[in-house]
């Protein structure tokens, strides 16, 4: 096994250097098929998003939001609402702090002005990360090929911006049912793109898929414990 290929145990000191890292402007494609994945990535964000204090903004698309938290709370981890900003996109069910409601439109363009409309209402000015959640369940409800390109070129659009960098955490299992799978685009055009997957009992491994890490770090795969680096089920 080449050394490329051998996973590395990361601390918690490693977690704030990748997410360092993620942090450089442009468009950042995590794909979850972790049991806990999305969990893992959330909380680290807001975790990250104090340490750092850097706004951290949630889009929560059709109530994703909401149902990453309900889980956390069931492993007893809970979440203050000030600690997590909100532009609510659809759905019911309110969680966090929401400064912004945007229905979505017909017009994935419309849609992705709005939304910039209020990153810029919400923060005008200074560096913010963008983390959104459940992409997958818009591009899930569209029934043709041609809006879904259009949501993925809305998409591309974020790379010119050079204040905030977009995090998409996309349910992997869930986009790759789609008529038209838009993963290969998504990673195209993203700066970095990393994979999360089940290990063994309570840890992820990730694998480094388009990212400087893995010349940093020297390996493609890294293996997280939520337990170790965010005192998860203490």
């Amino acid at each position: 096994m080449g050394s490329l290929e051998s996973p590395i145990i990361i601390t918690k000191d490693d977690i704030k250097v990748m997410f360092d890292q993620i942090r450089q402007t442009g468009i950042k494609l995590i794909e979850n098929s972790a049991s806990l994945g999305g969990e893992f990535i959330l909380h680290a964000f807001i975790e990250y998003s104090k340490y750092r204090d850097i706004p951290l903004i949630i889009e929560d698309i059709f109530d994703t939001l909401p149902l990453y938290l309900a889980h956390l709370k069931l492993m007893g981890i809970g979440i203050e609402d000030e600690d997590i900003r909100v532009i609510k996109v659809g759905g019911t069910q309110e969680a966090g702090q929401v400064l912004a409601k945007v229905r979505f439109e017909n017009s994935p363009h419309i849609y992705r002005r709005k939304i910039d409309e209020e990153l810029e209402r919400i923060l005008p000015e200074g560096d913010y990360i963008h983390l959104v959640l459940g992409l997958e369940r818009l591009l899930t409800i569209q029934n043709d090929t041609r809006t879904i390109h259009a949501i993925l070129s809305s998409i591309r659009q974020k790379l010119d911006d050079e204040r905030g960098v977009s995090v998409y955490l996309l349910e992997k299992p869930l986009i790759e049912d789609l008529p038209f799978n838009p993963l290969p685009f998504l990673e195209n055009v993203a700066t970095s793109v990393m994979e999360l997957m089940d290990e063994e009992k309570g840890v992820i491994k990730i694998k480094l898929k388009k990212s400087h890490l893995a010349l940093m770090m020297n390996t493609m795969f890294l293996l997280v414990s939520p337990r170790e680096v965010l005192r998860w089920w203490e």
